[in-house]
């Protein structure tokens, strides 16, 4: 027993000398040994001025090659510049955090900057990042409040959470055609950005992404977009116009909300689905068109007006121009209230509900009038009226379009519509009435539908027909 113990003990005490051996001081800076041959800054903490890391440091015996910054190795450190050296792959996180750095001499060679890396370095203003860059963490340059500009390199494909929140004096930013996708935040607040390029190939545009980005003027779309998140261009109060792909299919809560200088909107064929607020406070904005393929309105997604100091409101909203032969329906989601409502009314006197309603002019096509005059939250609109030059309407006819065919007491039979299309069936006020998939022959089926009047829709194309 007792010589266990001491075997155990010499195997510690070994082990404690040999992480001891590994951390050196070289020219003022200390670090550690990570192989036989590599070290990595372990701090820099005490540094000033300008810095200079070698690429090869010495422990009086032995020579290492410098091939990483460690964590929070110059965090708060009052260094103004630093170079770094040719063979330095990896930024640790917090390496920078909160030091007054204003320029980073970056190597060919680096592949990495880890998570909170520059995090709120005040003073950053110089930053030309490395070709070999494959990956940038999170909070990455978060508050960098004097970075004017920056250029990620080809080969990055994915900005983590908040990489650029809070970058205040951000003005321009290149994005790769690596880039491939977002997450939430990246230019949130970044109250100078002007213009963004989106590269073609990202689908998804995350929660807040360029949330309260006052001066975005210009936004250009992918054609490869297909969903916009919660709050993604909220508060961006100089975007004009939004040109947006026709790849769309969902924009969700509150994407475009207080984006004051929007006036005519135009939603592209495709898009489905408009969650709640989605235009919320437009306060500019005159009109709104919704392509043939919206389907659904979330509460308030259309709510373009103000609120006053003195508790009224007021609004430049006059038309709606709606492609679509059947009217979108209204679904509640998790921003629901207690009443249906496209318009987000629920505090408006009863007064100035009726006065909104009048002012405003729902153009559809002619062959849906009666549709949308008797359908829910439509009907409440005293001004409906018949626009088919507005309402690019496809005839069902055309070559190439879908056709349906009553086969049977309430069955109906669609042909020539693309493999996996939604195929719907509404009723003459715009209740869904059943719905099915077109099989790989273009053929879909819908069964059970009421007699009568009924709107059948498969994609962009629609068309009336009586179920016997």
């Amino acid at each position: 027993m007792t010589m266990k113990f001491r075997t155990l003990l010499f195997v510690a005490l070994t082990a404690v000398t040999s992480v001891a051996a590994s951390a050196f001081t070289y020219e003022g800076i200390d670090y550690e040994a990570l192989t036989s041959t590599t070290a990595k800054v372990s701090s820099g903490a005490s540094a000033t001025g300008d810095v200079v890391i070698p690429s090869t440091v010495y422990d009086g015996t032995t020579a290492y090659t410098v091939t990483e910054l460690g964590k929070s190795s110059f965090r708060s450190a009052q260094i103004k510049t630093i170079t770094l050296p040719a063979t330095l792959t990896k930024i640790g996180s917090s390496s920078f955090s909160q030091s007054s750095v204003e320029k980073i001499n970056f190597n060919e060679g680096l592949t990495k900057i880890d998570y909170n890396a520059f995090y709120n370095c005040i003073n950053l203003n110089n930053v030309e990042l490395p070709s070999t860059l494959k990956s940038i963490g999170y909070l990455a340059f978060y508050s960098c409040t004097s970075l004017k500009s920056i250029a990620i390199p080809e080969g990055v494909t994915l900005l983590e959470s908040c990489t650029f929140k809070d970058c205040t004096s951000l003005e321009t930013v290149t994005l790769p055609s690596t880039l491939a996708s977002f997450e939430d935040q990246v230019f949130s607040n970044c109250a100078a950005l002007r213009t963004l390029d989106i590269p073609e190939g990202v689908t998804t545009l995350p929660e807040s992404f360029c949330y309260y980005c006052l001066s975005l003027e210009d936004v250009k779309f992918p054609s490869t977009l297909t969903l916009i998140k919660n709050g993604a261009f909220t508060n961006c109060e100089f975007l004009q116009t939004l040109n947006l792909p026709e790849s769309l299919r969902t924009i969700k809560k509150r994407a475009f909300a207080n984006c004051n200088s929007l006036k005519n909107v135009v939603i592209p064929e495709g898009v489905v689905t408009l969650e709640s607020d989605v235009f919320y406070e437009c306060i500019n904005m005159e009109s709104v068109t919704l392509s043939s393929t919206v389907e659904v309105l979330g509460f308030g997604s259309l709510g373009c007006w103000e609120l006053l100091p003195d508790n009224t409101h007021t609004w430049k909203f006059a038309h709606i121009y709606c492609k679509g032969l059947v009217p979108p329906h209204f679904e509640y989601d998790d921003y629901a209230r207690p009443e249906p409502d496209f318009f987000s009314l629920e505090e408006f006197t009863d007064d100035e509900k009726a006065a909104f309603l009048n002012s405003l002019t729902l153009h559809v096509p002619e062959a849906a009038l009666d549709t949308y005059k008797n359908a829910d939250l439509w009907k409440d609109i005293p001004n409906i009226v018949a626009d088919d030059s507005e309402s690019g309407v496809k005839d069902a006819l055309a070559a190439g379009a879908a056709v349906a065919k009553c086969t049977a007491a309430g069955s109906v039979v669609v042909e020539g519509a693309a493999a996996g299309t939604v195929v719907a069936a509404y009723t003459a006020d715009g209740r869904l009435a059943a719905r099915a998939i077109a099989n790989a022959d273009g053929v879909a089926t819908l069964s059970n539908l009421p007699a009568g009047m009924a709107i059948v829709k498969a994609g962009a194309t629609a068309l009336k027909l009586v179920v016997r």
